[in-house]
């Protein structure tokens, strides 16, 4: 009864005959402003050209069964420094000797580790940096990371999947860090003459207005686009969406490209790379901190390892 009763809210909520008094405000952060609505991209940006270009050579994917569960873990980002942006060469001279190459020119080098964890692999990415500079450019380069010149805007295809194996693949973008959508035509305000693909924003990452506003519709439970409509494909759980959180507060909402205060699972105390009460122990999640318990006789802060209450 309760799942009839929120699908039957969700419907009068998207064709606007409730108000939000009424239930229909969908954001876990708040309402986008005027603004940030107005940043969203539109369906009209000739990068999108680029996607019929690329389907018209597709590979052959025998991939569809990797995508018949939701299964994903969260990666640990590993840091960065926004120097980064000023100084490309430092930074490719900093990265890790063992760091492995992007899936795809033009990717974050956190977002192509994530792909690689959920099972993606370069033949499914089609566009990373690109678009005309006279687009909305969507995909025009956000920054450098440790060399890597990256747009934090993926497209992928999804040529052979099922409709559940997109939603499981969507449920398993969001667990590593991605804001994304299938942009199915005709549906959820794309129109029914462009490219059927995935839009996916990594949250963990510089970016410009125009995606970290598309990372707030997403959470928001919206479309990503001009028209900011409620989102009907796909509907993320709290847990997922807690994951695309915490990697976009990670980096300051898209403003810089810092890396994980905390490892998700460990016990620390508050202010020992969370914030919280010093006095009580947490446990570090992809989301909000969780309590485990708070400390009569305070709490003792171990370097490398798990802290304890004294």
């Amino acid at each position: 009864m309760t799942r009839m009763l929120n699908h039957w809210l969700v419907t009068l909520c998207t064709v606007g005959l409730v108000s939000h008094a009424a239930g229909c405000a969908t954001s876990d952060s708040g309402d986008l402003t005027d603004e940030e609505v107005a940043a969203l991209p539109d369906d009209s940006d000739p990068a999108h050209a680029v996607l019929t270009d690329w389907l018209a050579t597709e590979p052959a994917h025998d991939d569809a069964a990797t995508f018949d569960t939701d299964e994903a873990v969260e990666l640990i980002d590993e840091p960065g420094d926004p120097s980064d942006d000023a100084d490309p060469i430092a930074a490719s001279l900093a990265a890790p000797a063992d760091a492995r190459p992007v899936l795809k020119f033009g990717l974050h080098p956190r977002a192509s580790d994530a792909f690689r964890s959920i099972g993606i692999t370069a033949s499914r990415l089609m566009q990373t940096i690109g678009g005309a500079p006279a687009s909305a450019g969507t995909h025009l380069q956000d920054g450098t990371f440790h060399g890597h010149p990256y747009s934090a805007a993926t497209d992928l295809s999804v040529s052979g999947l099922s409709n559940a194996q997109i939603r499981n693949l969507l449920a398993r973008m969001a667990k590593v860090g991605f804001a994304a959508w299938y942009r199915q035509p005709g549906h959820d305000g794309w129109p029914a003459s462009e490219v059927r693909h995935i839009h996916a924003v990594y949250a963990n990452a510089k970016m410009k207005t125009s995606l970290r506003s598309q990372v707030r519709s997403w959470l928001a439970g919206r479309n990503g686009l001009v028209s900011n409509t409620l989102y009907g494909f796909f509907h993320w759980t709290a847990a997922e969406k807690a994951a695309v959180r915490h990697k976009f507060a990670l980096s300051q909402s898209g403003t810089t490209n810092s890396g994980s205060s905390c490892v998700v699972g460990g016990s620390y105390c508050g202010g020992d790379k969370l914030s919280g009460n010093p006095d009580t122990l947490y446990r570090c999640t992809t989301g909000a901190p969780a309590v485990i318990r708070h400390c009569a006789n305070g709490c003792a802060v171990h370097p490398g390892q798990d802290d304890s209450c004294r």
